[in-house]
C-alpha cells in the first residue's frame, strides 16, 4: 500500500492517503469487536445483521483496492495519471471508495448499540508439527465389533421377519457422529472376515442416492479398476456376474434414501450370491434401515465417558506430566462430558487442545457461553461448534470455503490451497511460499478432524457429514451452492462465492438469470459431477463474464465448453481459472491481460496446439498444467514468468525464444514436468542452460523425444551429452524417458546417489523409439527402485551385467527393492544373462512381451513372484522360472516355454499353443489345483480332448479360443462355472449342451460355424447373460427361454439363420436385447420381448424404409438403438408414441434417414443422439422448422459430437 507506484497512482486518483489511513483505523477498530460479534450472531439476530453488513462493506473495499493495485501495477507510464484523474471512471473508484469508508465507519458506531465489547485473543499461537497424524486407536467398541463380526461369520442368519436369505443385509443405526463409519471399518479389516469372504468392497453412497453412480462405484471398488460403461443395465448384469457365485462382503457406508423402489433396482444384482453373504449397511435413519434389511438393526450406543475421555486424550495429544496434572484432569473430565458421547465431538475437541496444556485456556473453554446457544438457533454439535470458534482466523475462512463441496465430495489437497490462495486467504511470512502455507492449513485441518483422508479414492480428502453442516452453517450467505438450480431465486447480493453442481438435466441459463443480483461473486465453481450430463452453454461464458466482473477463481472443468469470449481480459481480479476437460481449441489474447492470474489449468483440452502469444505477460502466474494438450510448441518468453512453481509440460521449440533453455529461469519449479520434442535441442549447452539439477522441488521427471523423419542422421554422442546435460536433482522421485536417440545411457542414471527414485520408465509408443540404444543403463543400484519399465529397444541383444551393478556399485544385492519388472517390445533381444543369483529378492510381477528373439534362460530363483507372463517371444525355449508362491501364469504365443509342475497357489492360468494346450490339460487332470479361478486356452491347432470332469472344482471362467480340433467331454458336471467363452472353437460340435454347467452367470459363443442348436434341458437358473456372434449355421434356441429365467442380457449378432417366431411364450426376465443382422428376428421383438428396457437393432434390411412399425416395439422400452440401417428413410413418431418410459434414442450410421413423420417425439426423452446420420442430423442442427418442434422439447440433443439447443 506504501509503494510509490501506489502511492502516485492513489493520488491520481483523488485516493488520498488520509482516505486510506481513514480505512486502516476502521478495520483495526473493527478486529477488536469480531470475536464477540461471532460468538453473539446466533442468538442475536441485529448482531447477525451488522456482522454480515460490515463484510459486504469490508469486500466492496477490498473490490475496490484489489482494482487500485492492479491498475497501479499494470500502467505503463505513470505521468499520465494526473492528466487523468478527472476521467469518470477513475473519480468514481475514489467515491466509491469514499461510500464504503463512511459505510464501515457507521458500522464501527453501531457496536455500543449493539453491546458488543473487546474480547482479547487468547494465545493460539500453538501449531502441530507434524504434516499428517496417524489415526488413533478406536476406544470402546470392542464389543460392538465382535457382535457385527459374528453376524457377518453366521452363514445362517435369519432375516428379520422369519424368512431366510442367501444374501443377509445388516444395518448399523446411530446418530451422526457416534461412530458408525469407524465400526464399519473396524470389521471390515478384521483378518476372520477377510478369510470368510471370497472378496470385500466399501461404497461410500451418502446422500445424493444414484443408483447408476453407486451401482457403477461397487464395480469399480470389486475390480480395482475404471468402468466406462454408461448404461445400468449393462453395469448391473455386469455386477451381477461379478457376484454370482461368490461370497462377498460389501459395505454401503453413509446411506440417506428411504425409497424402496430404488433399493429394489440397487439390490438386485446382489440377490444371486453364495449362501452366507453380507451386506452391511450403515445409517441415521430406521426407516431406512426398514426397507432394506433381512437381519434386525444394530442400533450403536453412545460411548460411556471413560471412552470418551480415552478419544479425547489421544487427541489432544498432552506430555506426560500434562496427563497427571489433577486439576488438568478435571477440567478435561468437565470438557468430556459436554461431547455427549460422541466420538467425532471428543475427537475434534481433543485436536483443539492438542498440544495445549494451559489450565486457564482450558477452563475459558469450559465456561465459554458458546456451549450454552440454542440447539433451536443451531443444529451443530456443541463440540464441533465450539472447535469451530476455537479455530485461528486464517483456518476458519479456508475451513468454510469447503462449504461450496457437496456432501461426500472428494476434493484434492493442491486443488484446495491453489483456490485458497485466489482467494488471498493465505499470507506467507518470511521465505515461505502461499503454497507452503497452505499446505500447513490444510494439514492443520487435518489434525483437528475437519478433513478426513477420502475411503476409496487416493490423494483425496472428504468433511464428515457434520463437518459439512457446520461449514454450511458458517458460511451464511455469502455462500451458495446451486445443485439443481431449482433454489437459485434465494441468491443474495452479498454472495461472494458459488458452486454450481451439474447433476441433472437442468440449463445453466437459470443460474443466468440471477447473474445480476450476484455481481459482486468471486468465485465460481462448476462441478460436473456427471459427465454424461449436457448443459445448455451457448453464450453462458459471456453472460457470466459480462456479469461477474469481480471474480478471482472461475471453473468450468469438464463442461462442454468450445470458446472462451475475449472478455475474460476484463476480469482483472481473476487470478484462478480451470478449463480442464473442455472442447476449447484456442484461447483468446486477451487472457494475457490478467495481470494477477496465478493458475491456469488446461487439463485434457486435446484441442489447444497453441498458448496465446504474450503467456510471458502473466508474471504472477504460479501454477500452470497444460497436461494432456496438443501443444505444438511454447510461446517465445517464458523464461519471464519466474514465479511459476507448476509447470506441467514444457514443449521444446526451435526458435529463440522457446528453446529449452528457457527453463533455465525458472528455479522453483515443483512436482511434474514433462520435456516434450527433445529432439529440437541442437547441442548439450543448450540442455544445460535448462539448469534441471538445480530443481530440487521436481519429483517426477517425464523426457520425450518425438520420432522424425531425419533420425538416421542423428549424432548418437550428441545427443547421450544432451541426456548428460539434463541430469536432475537427487531429490527425483520417478523418471520417465521416451524416444532416447542416443547409444548408451550417461553414468547419472542409475547411479545410488539417486535414493528416492521408486519407478523408472525406459520406452516410447511409436516405432522407432530407442532406435540406437544397445545397452541397458546399470539400474540394480537405486536403493529404493520398486517399478522398471523398458520397451522399444530396437537394437539392445543382451541383458547382462551392466543391467545389474556398475563399477561404482554400493549394493550387494541388485534390485533389492524392485516389484515389478516388464519388457515390451524388445524386437531384438536375445539373451538375458542372469548370472547374480540374489538379484530380485521382492519381485512380484515379471511381464515380458512382444520379444521374439528372446532365447535361453530366464533368472531362475524369483522367492518372491507372484504374477508372470510371457507372450509373443516365439523363440524362448526356457522353463518357467521357480516361483513357489505364483498365483498367475500366462504364457501367450511362446510355444517353446516348458511349463513343468503347476504350482499349488495357481489362480489364474491362461496358455496358448499346441504343446502348452495339451501339457495344461495333462497337468491338470493330474494335479489338484485347489485354487485355480480362471483357465484360458488358445490357439491348438491339435486334436485334444477335454473332459468336463478334469475341470478343476475351484474353476470359475473358461476360455477356449482358436482351438478348431478341441472336443469336450460332456460327462459329469462341473458346479462353481460362472463364465464361459468360447470361439472359433470346438468344430466337432454341432449341437451344444450347456446341462454340464448349471451354474453359469455369462456365456459367450462366437464363430463357432457348424453349430446349430444350443441345447439346455435343465434350468440354468443363475443365467442372466448370453451372446451369440457370427454362428451362421446357428437355427434353435427354442429351448433356451424357459430353460433361463433369469436372463436379462441377450446378444444375437450376425446369426441370419436363427428364427424365433414359433416359440409360444415370451420371455419376461429379459431386459436388454441386442440384434445385429438377424433379419428373422426383426418381426418378433415386440410379441417375445414384453420387459425388454433396452433395445438395440443394427444392420441393413431392404425392405424396411421406415421405423418403427405401431406397436412393433415393447412398451417398456427406456433407450432404444438404432445403428446401420442405411435402407430407413424415415423416423415414425407413431410407432413410438407409446414408450412412455422411453428415454434416451441413439440414431447411428442411418446415412438415408432425413424425415421425422408424426407430431413429436415422446415427451419422456430426456437425450437425443444422432451420429453418422447427415441428413437428418444437418436438418436438427439448422433447426429446420418440419424437424425441430418435433425434437426440442428433449433437454439434451447431440449431432456429430456436438451439443446443440
Amino acid at each position: 500500500m506504501s509503494s510509490p507506484e501506489v502511492v502516485n497512482w492513489i493520488k491520481g486518483k483523488k485516493l488520498t492517503q488520509k482516505l486510506i489511513e481513514r480505512l486502516k483505523t476502521n478495520l483495526y477498530a473493527v478486529q477488536a469487536f469480531l470475536i464477540d460479534a461471532e460468538q453473539k450472531q446466533i442468538k442475536e439476530t441485529p448482531v447477525k445483521d451488522w456482522l454480515d453488513s460490515l463484510k459486504h462493506a469490508m469486500y466492496l473495499a477490498d473490490d475496490l483496492l484489489d482494482e487500485v493495485f492492479t491498475k497501479a501495477a499494470t500502467q505503463k507510464d505513470p505521468g499520465t495519471f494526473l492528466s487523468r484523474f478527472l476521467n469518470l471512471q477513475d473519480r468514481d473508484v475514489a467515491n466509491k471508495m469514499e461510500e464504503v469508508i463512511d459505510r464501515i465507519e457507521s458500522l464501527v458506531i453501531q457496536k455500543d448499540t449493539l453491546g458488543l465489547r473487546e474480547i482479547p485473543k487468547e494465545n493460539m499461537s500453538w501449531r502441530i508439527t507434524t504434516s499428517l497424524v496417524e489415526t488413533s486407536d478406536v476406544c470402546g467398541r470392542g464389543e460392538d465389533k465382535e457382535a457385527i463380526v459374528k453376524l457377518l461369520l453366521d452363514d445362517d442368519s435369519d432375516d428379520a421377519t422369519g424368512g431366510h436369505s442367501d444374501v443377509s443385509v445388516i444395518p448399523i443405526v446411530g446418530m451422526g457422529g457416534i461412530g458408525k463409519t469407524t465400526l464399519a471399518q473396524l470389521v471390515y479389516q478384521d483378518g476372520k472376515v477377510k478369510e470368510n469372504f471370497d472378496f470385500q468392497a466399501w461404497i461410500c453412497v451418502s446422500e445424493e442416492f444414484d443408483v447408476f453412480k453407486v451401482t457403477k462405484t461397487i464395480i469399480e471398488a470389486i475390480t480395482s479398476s475404471f468402468c466406462s460403461l454408461t448404461d445400468l443395465n449393462l453395469l448391473q448384469h455386469g455386477l451381477k456376474e461379478k457376484l454370482s457365485r461368490k461370497k462377498f462382503f460389501v459395505v454401503l457406508d453413509d446411506v440417506w434414501s428411504e425409497s424402496y423402489d430404488d433399493w429394489n433396482k440397487l439390490l438386485k444384482p446382489f440377490r444371486k450370491g453364495v449362501k452366507g453373504s453380507k451386506i452391511l449397511i450403515t445409517t441415521r435413519s430406521k426407516r431406512v434401515a426398514s426397507v432394506v434389511q433381512t437381519i434386525s438393526p444394530y442400533e450403536l450406543s453412545l460411548l460411556s465417558e471413560e471412552d470418551c475421555c480415552l478419544v479425547f486424550s489421544k487427541h489432544a495429544r498432552l506430555s506426560t506430566g500434562s496427563m497427571e496434572n489433577p486439576t488438568l484432569k478435571k477440567v478435561g473430565r468437565d470438557l468430556v462430558k459436554k461431547c455427549d458421547g460422541l466420538p467425532l465431538a471428543a475427537q475434534s475437541l481433543g485436536g483443539l487442545l492438542r498440544g495445549n496444556s494451559d489450565i486457564k485456556y482450558w477452563n475459558h473453554l469450559l465456561k465459554s457461553e458458546i456451549w450454552e446457544l440454542s440447539d433451536d438457533k443451531i443444529k451443530v454439535v456443541p463440540a464441533l461448534r465450539i472447535s469451530y470458534y476455537y479455530l485461528p482466523s486464517y483456518l476458519k475462512e479456508c475451513f468454510v470455503y469447503c462449504s461450496l463441496y457437496p456432501k461426500d465430495y472428494g476434493f484434492s489437497k493442491d486443488e484446495l490451497i491453489l483456490l485458497w490462495m485466489a482467494e488471498n486467504f493465505l499470507q506467507p511470512a518470511g521465505k515461505k511460499t502461499p503454497e507452503e502455507v497452505g499446505d500447513e492449513y490444510f494439514d492443520e485441518l487435518i489434525a483437528r478432524s475437519f478433513f478426513q483422508p477420502h475411503k476409496i479414492h487416493e490423494n483425496k480428502f472428504v468433511m464428515h457429514d457434520l463437518v459439512h453442516d457446520l461449514a454450511m452453517i458458517f458460511a451464511g450467505e455469502f455462500y451458495f451452492r446451486a445443485e439443481e438450480l431449482e433454489n437459485a431465486v434465494e441468491l443474495d447480493i452479498k454472495t461472494r462465492r458459488l458452486s454450481h453442481n451439474a447433476k441433472g438435466n437442468y440449463p445453466i441459463s437459470k443460474l443466468l438469470g440471477v447473474c445480476d443480483r450476484i455481481k459482486h461473486t468471486r468465485t465460481f465453481l462448476g462441478l460436473n459431477l456427471n459427465s454424461q450430463i449436457a448443459f445448455n452453454m451457448e453464450n453462458a461464458p459471456c453472460i457470466l463474464l459480462s456479469k461477474l466482473k469481480y471474480l478471482r477463481a472461475l471453473s468450468f472443468n469438464c463442461f462442454p465448453l468450445e470458446s472462451l469470449p475475449d472478455s475474460i481480459g476484463e476480469l482483472i481480479h481473476l487470478r484462478y481459472l480451470d478449463l480442464s476437460w473442455t472442447y476449447i481449441m484456442t484461447l483468446p489474447d486477451t487472457l494475457c491481460n490478467l495481470y494477477n492470474l496465478q493458475t491456469l489449468k488446461l487439463v485434457g483440452c486435446r484441442k489447444i496446439k497453441a498458448l496465446p502469444v504474450s503467456m510471458k505477460d502473466l508474471t504472477n502466474l504460479r501454477y500452470l498444467d497444460i497436461s494432456g494438450t496438443g501443444l505444438d510448441e511454447m510461446p517465445e518468453g517464458m523464461s519471464k514468468l519466474t514465479s511459476l512453481q507448476v509447470l506441467s509440460k514444457y514443449v521444446v521449440g526451435k526458435r529463440e525464444g522457446n528453446k529449452i533453455n528457457e527453463l533455465g529461469a525458472l528455479a522453483n519449479l515443483h512436482q511434474t514436468i514433462f520435456i516434450d520434442k527433445l529432439e529440437n535441442v541442437v547441442n548439450s549447452s543448450e540442455a544445460l542452460e535448462a539448469r534441471m539439477f538445480d530443481k530440487d522441488g521436481i519429483e517426477c521427471l517425464l523426457l520425450e523425444w518425438s520420432p522424425d523423419e531425419y533420425e538416421n542422421t542423428v549424432d548418437s554422442q550428441i545427443e547421450r551429452d544432451i541426456l548428460e546435460k539434463l541430469q536432475p536433482h537427487s531429490n527425483l522421485k520417478q523418471l520417465q524417458i521416451w524416444g532416447y536417440r542416443g547409444t548408451t545411457f550417461p553414468d547419472w542414471l542409475g547411479h545410488c546417489s539417486y535414493h528416492n527414485i521408486t519407478q523408472i520408465t525406459l520406452g516410447g509408443f511409436f516405432p522407432g523409439y530407442f532406435k540406437n540404444c544397445c545397452m541397458l543403463p546399470s539400474l540394480g543400484q537405486l536403493p529404493s527402485l520398486k517399478h522398471l519399465e523398458i520397451s522399444k529397444f530396437e537394437r539392445l541383444a543382451i541383458v547382462g551385467p551392466e543391467f545389474y551393478r556398475n563399477d561404482e556399485s554400493c549394493l550387494e544385492t541388485p534390485f533389492p527393492m524392485l516389484e515389478t519388472l516388464r519388457f515390451y517390445s524388445m524386437s531384438c533381444w536375445e539373451e538375458w544373462r542372469s548370472l547374480e543369483f540374489n538379484a530380485f529378492p521382492r519381485l512380484r510381477e515379471l511381464i515380458i512381451w512382444d520379444c521374439p528373439m528372446l532365447r535361453g534362460d530366464l533368472p531362475n530363483q524369483l522367492p518372491s513372484l507372484r504374477s508372470l507372463t510371457i507372450q509373443n517371444c516365439e523363440q524362448l525355449s526356457c522353463c518357467v522360472p521357480r516361483a513357489p508362491a505364483i498365483t498367475s501364469l500366462r504364457i501367450e504365443g511362446s510355444n517353446e516355454v516348458r511349463i513343468g509342475e503347476l504350482a499349488p497357489l495357481l489362480d489364474i492360468l491362461s496358455i496358448t499353443g499346441k504343446h502348452q494346450a495339451e501339457s495344461v490339460i495333462e497337468a491338470i487332470t493330474q494335479t489338484k489345483l485347489t485354487c485355480l479361478r480362471s483357465l484360458s486356452i488358445s490357439g491348438c491347432s491339435s486334436h485334444v480332448l477335454f473332459p468336463v470332469s478334469s475341470i478343476p472344482a475351484s474353476l470359475q471362467e473358461l476360455t477356449i479360443l482358436d482351438c478348431k480340433k478341441l472336443e469336450f467331454q460332456m460327462e459329469g458336471q462341473h458346479h462353481s462355472l460362472h463364465k464361459l467363452m468360447i470361439h472359433n472353437s470346438c468344430d466337432s460340435v454341432t449341437s451344444f449342451s450347456l446341462d454340464s454347467f448349471p451354474n453359469l452367470g455369462r456365456v459367450e459363443i462366437s464363430k463357432c460355424e457348424k453349430m446349430e442348436s444350443l441345447v439346455v434341458s435343465r434350468s440354468l437358473s443363475c443365467l442372466p447373460y448370453l451372446e451369440i456372434e457370427n454362428c451362421g449355421s446357428l437355427k434353435s434356441l427354442k429351448t433356451q427361454w424357459m430353460a433361463s429365467p433369469q436372463l436379462e442380457d441377450l446378444g444375437l449378432l450376425g446369426c441370419p439363420e436363427i428364427d424365433l417366431s414359433a416359440t409360444e411364450d415370451p420371455h419376461r426376465s429379459l431386459r436388454s436385447l441386442t440384434i445385429s443382422y438377424c433379419e428373422k428376428l426383426l418381426s418378433c421383438a415386440a410379441s417375445q420381448f414384453h420387459g425388454v428396457t433396452h433395445l438395440c437393432i443394427e444392420g441393413e434390411n431392404e425392405s424396411v424404409k421406415s421405423l418403427p412399425k405401431e406397436g412393433w416395439l415393447p412398451a417398456t422400452l427406456e433407450s432404444l438403438k438404432l445403428i446401420g440401417i442405411r435402407s430407413v428413410k424415415m423416423l415414425e413418431c407413431k410407432g413410438l408414441a407409446h414408450l412412455t418410459s422411453l428415454q434416451q434414442l441413439c440414431i447411428y450410421c442411418c446415412s438415408n434417414l432425413e424425415h421425422i413423420d408424426g407430431e413429436k417425439l415422446p415427451a419422456s426423452l430426456v437425450q437425443l443422439i444422432i451420429d453418422g446420420s447427415p441428413l437428418l442430423g444437418k436438418r436438427c442442427e439448422m433447426k429446420d422448422p418440419q424437424v425441430w418442434p418435433k425434437i426440442s422439447h428433449i433437454p439434451a440433443i447431440q449431432v456429430g459430437g456436438r451439443w446443440i439447443w
